[in-house]
């Protein structure tokens, strides 16, 4: 893969985890709001998400190493955006 590409990979990496963490700190707020059975079903369909992104990037020939970066960056920044929308 030329650097390039490579580079736009690592991007489009990182606009699918932010946009998964937008989408669960919504489900969070959600539920704060609405509290009903549905709470489930949208975690349900982030993690299966979260499952199949890992499988994609494994196939584009991303490292395991640059994979769990992300992924502990992700759950870290989470929790950071929780925590400071959640608190206040």
């Amino acid at each position: 893969m030329e650097k390039n590409e490579q580079g736009l990979l690592y991007i489009n990496m990182f606009i699918g985890t932010l946009g998964l963490i937008l989408i669960i700190v919504g489900a969070i707020k959600y539920y704060e709001v609405v509290g009903n059975s549905t709470y489930f079903i949208l975690f349900s369909g982030f993690i299966l998400t979260m499952i199949y992104m890992n499988f994609l990037e494994k196939k584009a020939g991303i490292s395991n190493r640059i994979i769990w970066t992300r992924s502990l960056l992700a759950i870290l920044t989470l929790i950071i955006i929780s925590y400071f929308y959640f608190d206040m």
